[in-house]
């Protein structure tokens, strides 16, 4: 029994490094090639398609359409800090408009990832219906591709102060 103990465990051992060893091999390998450069994104392609998802987002809320705004957002999305899920953000949605702010511009700055995930860095203002600005700042929005269109997974809003 112990010499076949002796025999098999270094054969055993053997194949296991050996099988190890490609499996590592091979997932390095699939690393690279992912990460190469070679699919590159045309980003000026992708600017254009979110700085239309941002005017669907300002009509949608002129006119006071929270479904629609709802919509532009993943089903798991967040409205960083405190607004999570589909459901919740078409009702904080909802009560804006009631409060009259149905006015928004928003511009990219800033735009990275590729055609399937996006971060955005942006400005913006959201303005009462009678055109007062209740408010101005920067904002990241991550933007994921979903069955062909771009909608919101996380969204966060960063005021200016008004000191």
């Amino acid at each position: 029994m112990i010499q076949i103990v002796k025999t098999i465990m270094p054969k055993a051992l053997f194949y296991t490094v050996l099988i190890g060893s490609l499996l590592l091999t091979s997932c390095k390998q699939k690393e690279n090639e992912v990460n190469d450069g070679t699919d590159q994104v045309d980003m000026s392609v992708l600017k254009k398609e979110i700085a239309s998802r941002l005017r669907d987002y300002e009509n949608n809320l002129r006119n006071g359409d929270s479904i629609a705004l709802g919509a532009m957002y993943m089903e798991d999305a967040e409205i960083i800090p405190s607004t999570v899920g589909r459901e919740n953000i078409v009702k904080a949605f909802g009560a804006m408009i009631r409060d009259g702010i149905t006015g928004s511009s928003f511009k990219t700055v800033g735009l990275w990832g590729n055609d399937q995930l996006l971060v955005e860095e942006g400005t913006g203002e959201w303005s009462h219906e009678s055109g007062q600005v209740v408010g101005r700042g920067r904002y990241l929005l991550v933007w994921q591709k979903d069955n062909g269109e771009w909608k919101i997974l996380r969204d966060t809003w960063f005021p200016e102060k008004t000191d």
